[in-house]
Order: structure tokens, then C-alpha cells, then sequence
């Protein structure tokens, strides 16, 4: 199978290398799946240079979204069989033909179910439904605030919100970035790169503020978006695109009996230090069955905003990394690659 190695940390563009490895054969408790799809994330360059919170053992395979069929089961496998469709949060591994995984990294997708859209779901759309569902509690007629909302777990907020009777309020970044998430069912727009965000939330919500703010952003935004709450508001931190970690002062909290909550579905995958997945199964599973539950219905349609070969995955980072894409970006596999 071809596969994209990385023996050296480093910039993806020198360290990212295509080459031929066997099939892997599972053992006990695992699943081989061929890759149909591979999810290409911007926390992935980070990865690939070292710099992430959860550096990968050298060398490693990128990607830790998939979907595909399931090829082959090791002895005490129930959860799946061989010919399902799955997608599957990989601990790496997502960008080869074959990928070997625990089992209970798997989970079933409907047999129509594009395979980029499963690689979409298992990380973005999981995270988003558990940050809005399992921790903010959020509810019918509150009003939600959604940063980043053209990407992929943005969108995904912006349509699970929706999904559950809030009211949304997307930001993004220049008129194509909004456009997409009006698309997906935003009922108000911000530009921040032609307007102050939160004099428009403010604006919007008759100066009551936002019930619950979705914040993949970070640093002065999260600072701006605790001033954005209305009383006993919800300030979700998912993440810190922009780089930069706030500090938040706790006394903004107490003028408002706000809440400032994260969500890592990392530490659900057994991602957190001791961590094990298998301990966070049930879990996992509520999350996703929510997750298709609404997709079944209709509520949420991930958008697929880039595909690319295995072997422009370079090529597929770059876009992420310039902000190309609306939604998700994918590398897709071809029978070369198996």
C-alpha cells in the first residue's frame, strides 16, 4: 500500500513523504480498514512539526480522521465485520490505503454515506455535538455564537445549533467564508474583517448578549466573546486557530455568573495522558448516534470543500493552511494506493 510517512518532525512540505509499505494484519481487538477517505486538518501541520500537545511516536502516518471498509477483523471482534462501512478516529494513520485500529475505534456509516463525509463526522461534526450537547447543555431559544463558522467544525456548530432551535450567530472571515455560513442555516453573518463582532452580537441580541459562545478561536476573541454573554451565558474554548492562548480574567466571569467550559474529544479517543478509549466507549457511541441521528433527518449536511489524491496531501495542507476551504478537506485513495 502507498502511505504518507513522517520520519522527522518538521515543515510538512520537507518531512511529508509518499512511500510503499505492506498491509498491516490485525491482531486481537482490531480492525484493518481500506481507507476510502482521510480528513486533513490544520492541527495536523502542527502535528507533523512537533509542536502539538500530543506529539506522535517517529515515525508516524498523519491523519487521525477516516472512513472507509472494513477489510479485515482480529480474534474478539464483534463491533464491526469485514464489508462494513465505517468511519474512524485513529490514533495516526488516516492517510495510507490500509489503516490497523482498535476496534472500538470504529463505527458504522450508512452504506450511501459519502466516505468523505463519515471522515467529516467522526472528529468535527463529534465535536461539535459534544461541546453543544454534552457540556453547554445548549437549548431550544437560546442564541448561539459561532467563531470560525465556514470550517469544519464551525459549520458543524452552526448547523447542530440550528438543529437544536437556537437562534445562530455566525462569524467568519470575507464575503465567500460568510456566504457559506448562511448557507448552512445561520440566522445572522458577521464579517470581522469589516466589522466589530461584538458590537453586531450586541446589536442583534438587543444588548442581551449570547446564551452560549462556540469559540475555536482563541486569544482576544475569546476575551471579546466573555463580554459578548448575557447573564449566565456559556463560553465553549475548542480550540486557538489564531495561536494565541487567553488568559481570561475570572472577574468577567463573576459580573455575568458565566460559565467557561472546553471540550476535548481527544480525551474521549484515550488521547489524554493514562487515557483509554475503551473506557469511553458508550460515550463515543452517544455522541456519533446523535450525530447521525441528525443526519438521517436531514439537519446537518457537511460540506466537503476540497478533495484531493493521496499524493497531493502537501497540496491538500497547503489549502488548509490558507484558508482555501470551506468546510472539510479530504485526501482521497485510489486502487494505486492499495
Amino acid at each position: 500500500m502507498r502511505a504518507i510517512i513522517i520520519h522527522e518532525f518538521g515543515h510538512y512540505k520537507d518531512v511529508a513523504k509518499l512511500e510503499t509499505l505492506p498491509v498491516p494484519e490485525p491482531g486481537p481487538g482490531e480492525v484493518v480498514v481500506r481507507n476510502k477517505a482521510a480528513g486533513v486538518s490544520f492541527a495536523a501541520t502542527l502535528n507533523i512539526a512537533g509542536t502539538y500537545q500530543r506529539k506522535a511516536p517517529l515515525p508516524y502516518i498523519p491523519s487521525t480522521e477516516a472512513a472507509g471498509i472494513v477489510h479485515a477483523v482480529g480474534e474478539n471482534v464483534s463491533r464491526v465485520a469485514v464489508g462494513d462501512h465505517v468511519m474512524c478516529s485513529v490514533n495516526h494513520g488516516g492517510a495510507a490505503g490500509f489503516c490497523c485500529i482498535e476496534d472500538v475505534a470504529c463505527l458504522k456509516i450508512p452504506k450511501d454515506m459519502d466516505f468523505a463525509v463519515g471522515s467529516a463526522i467522526i472528529t468535527s461534526y463529534n465535536t461539535s455535538y459534544g461541546a453543544l450537547v454534552r457540556r453547554a447543555k445548549l437549548q431550544s431559544g437560546e442564541t448561539l455564537l459561532v467563531h470560525g463558522a465556514a470550517g469544519a467544525v464551525g459549520m458543524a456548530a452552526v448547523e447542530i445549533g440550528k438543529a437544536l432551535g437556537a437562534t445562530v450567530i455566525a462569524v467568519a472571515g470575507g464575503e465567500k467564508h460568510c456566504e457559506t455560513a448562511r448557507r448552512h442555516g445561520a440566522d445572522y453573518v458577521i464579517d470581522h474583517r469589516q466589522e466589530d463582532f461584538r458590537e453586531r452580537v450586541m446589536k442583534f441580541t438587543d444588548g442581551r448578549g449570547v446564551d452560549v459562545v462556540y469559540d475555536s478561536i482563541g486569544g482576544d476573541v475569546t476575551i471579546q466573546s466573555i463580554r459578548s454573554l448575557a447573564w449566565e451565558g456559556r463560553l465553549l474554548t475548542i480550540g486557538y486557530a489564531c495561536g494565541t492562548i487567553p488568559n481570561i480574567a475570572a472577574n468577567t466571569l463573576l459580573l455575568k455568573n458565566a460559565s467557561a467550559m472546553g471540550f476535548n474529544l481527544g480525551h474521549f479517543f484515550g488521547w489524554s495522558p493514562g487515557g483509554n478509549r475503551r473506557e469511553h466507549i458508550d460515550a463515543l457511541d452517544e455522541m456519533a448516534a446523535g450525530v447521525l441521528d441528525l443526519y438521517a433527518k436531514g439537519q446537518v449536511r457537511p460540506e466537503i470543500g476540497a478533495r484531493f489524491p493521496l499524493h497531493r496531501f502537501v497540496d491538500a495542507l497547503d489549502a488548509v493552511v490558507n484558508r482555501e476551504v470551506d468546510g472539510k478537506c479530504v485526501v482521497e485513495m485510489s486502487e494505486e494506493d492499495y
